[in-house]
């Protein structure tokens, strides 16, 4: 790896990402995908979670040894906390999945392993979305370098389609990745450190897994349009998610140097 590296860090970026998307999708295949949780076993759901933190130490262990921590983010937040407003606005986003609540769907050890798996998966995503790739290109385009990391991440989830029915969902999904995509990137590169990133992306995909389905935000969405579908409520929360990251985003990118 290191060799690829030197010779050319987007290809090292790229062999990365390609190693994730389908070492993670042949481990959620085995395990069934993310439909039907309460439905899986212990032992299916040990596959994908063995999968990522192998990905995850390996991915860590290198750059520690070759000493790029403070090139990757893996380094202190160098911003003002002021300036970046407390971080209160990615603090909101990412309660996003306690709009409605909370509740467990299936055995609490099933429930854990699969929120092992989303949380330790976001780690790795941020490492190589906004450690790897977007580092490999800044040097050379900071705006090609946010625009790539943050749709490729944002595409990237359309690999989901293959763990999941609900297709709506993943394109809604595909459309507000992006957005936080461009969010994390700049806060990467105005604050020079990937922890913030790190720790929302984590608990945005940990609490994914215990979110209800009906409660006080599909209340309101009713409550505004008359009805609430699945449909109707996935995509008042993708345009809250949007909204939210997107205005952030751009507020941090015209107020902070």
């Amino acid at each position: 790896m290191k060799r690829l590296y030197q010779k050319s860090e987007i290809s090292f970026a790229l062999v990365w990402i390609g190693l994730y998307v389908v070492v993670m999708n042949i481990a959620l295949q085995f395990c069934g995908g993310f439909d039907d949780l309460a439905d899986k076993t212990v032992p299916q759901m040990l596959i994908p979670v063995i999968c990522i933190l192998i990905l995850a130490i390996a991915s860590t262990v290198w750059i520690l040894r070759n000493g790029l921590t403070e090139k990757f983010g893996l380094c202190k937040f160098k911003g003002n906390a002021q300036t970046f407003l407390w971080f209160l606005p990615l603090v909101i986003m990412s309660c996003i999945n306690l709009k409605n609540g909370l509740t467990l769907s299936a055995s609490l050890v099933v429930s854990a392993l699969m929120a092992i798996n989303l949380a330790v998966g976001g780690y790795v995503e941020e490492l190589i979305f906004r450690g790897f790739l977007f580092r490999a290109m800044a040097k050379d385009n900071l705006r090609s370098a946010i625009i790539v990391s943050a749709v490729t991440f944002g595409a990237g989830h359309i690999v989901n389609v293959f763990n999941t029915s609900d297709i709506f969902g993943v394109l809604l999904q595909v459309g507000y990745a992006i957005v936080i995509g461009f969010l994390y990137t700049v806060i990467v590169y105005k604050g020079g450190s990937l922890w913030p990133c790190i720790a929302s992306h984590i608990f945005v995909n940990g609490s994914s897994v215990f979110a209800r389905d009906e409660g006080p935000f599909t209340q309101l969405v009713a409550a505004v349009f008359g009805q609430a579908t699945p449909s109707i409520t996935e995509a008042c929360s993708a345009a809250l998610i949007i909204i939210i990251s997107g205005g952030y985003a751009l507020w941090l990118w015209k107020k902070t140097k």
